[in-house]
């Protein structure tokens, strides 16, 4: 019922803490924390469909008092403090970014599908990088980032590979790095510059600059 992703993505939280799990699909993460870490929640989704689905489940567990159910669009229908634990798991970069302009936590869990690279440097002026984890669930790997309020410099490869990410020799993440190597080598080798533009010619410098990042993290 709890996927690694969503076990890794907990093991964020402190015990006891004051979640807004925004996107809360089912209300599965909201339910791992109110039984695993006696937290207190609010599980928003801007889909009724899904209120509904995690109102069945929250019920079958007995947690209504701990879990509350919200339809809200990101954070818009949600009074929130800087002392709560934001997490937006499952969404693509741009409707992450979009969610957090209306943002007052201090502390906020950040799963996005898309462009890790992007959303690092856009919250990069706001946002410090505290913590990464890398998980592989169902043949896919997912890249769990907390982050609290303050302002960091981050370098180019820092926001590509992931500050603390890039500096960890483990297993998940050796192998992690080896998918995105993997993932370079083969946009490099299907650039073409056989028309020799300037632009093309630009792209693959740029992907053989990345390729040679990610080998040097591996060392």
């Amino acid at each position: 019922m709890f996927s690694k992703r969503l076990i890794e993505i907990a093991s964020f939280i402190p015990a006891h803490s004051s979640v807004i799990d925004v996107g809360c699909d089912h209300a599965l993460l909201d339910i791992y924390l109110a039984i695993n870490k006696d937290c207190n929640c609010i599980a928003s989704d801007i889909s009724e469909n899904c209120i509904e689905k995690a109102r069945v489940n929250v019920k079958k567990f007995k947690l209504e008092d701990e879990i509350k159910l919200v339809k809200s669009d990101g954070l818009k229908n949600i009074e929130h403090s800087e002392k709560d634990v934001v997490v937006i798991a499952g969404m693509g970069t741009d409707t992450i970014l979009s969610i957090l302009e209306n943002c007052n936590a201090n502390t906020i869990i950040l799963q996005s599908n898309t462009e890790l690279y992007e959303l690092r440097a856009n919250l990069s002026d706001k946002y410090t990088i505290e913590d990464e984890k890398v998980v592989f669930d169902n043949n896919i790997y997912y890249v769990i980032m907390k982050l609290k309020k303050g302002k960091k410099y981050y370098s180019y490869t820092d926001l590509l590979i992931g500050p603390v990410i890039r500096r960890r020799k483990t297993k998940i993440i050796k192998e992690y790095k080896n998918y995105l190597l993997n993932k370079y080598e083969t946009i490099y080798d299907n650039i073409s510059i056989s028309s020799l533009l300037r632009t093309t010619i630009d792209k693959k410098l740029e992907v053989k600059s990345i390729i040679k990042k990610i080998q040097n993290s591996l060392k």
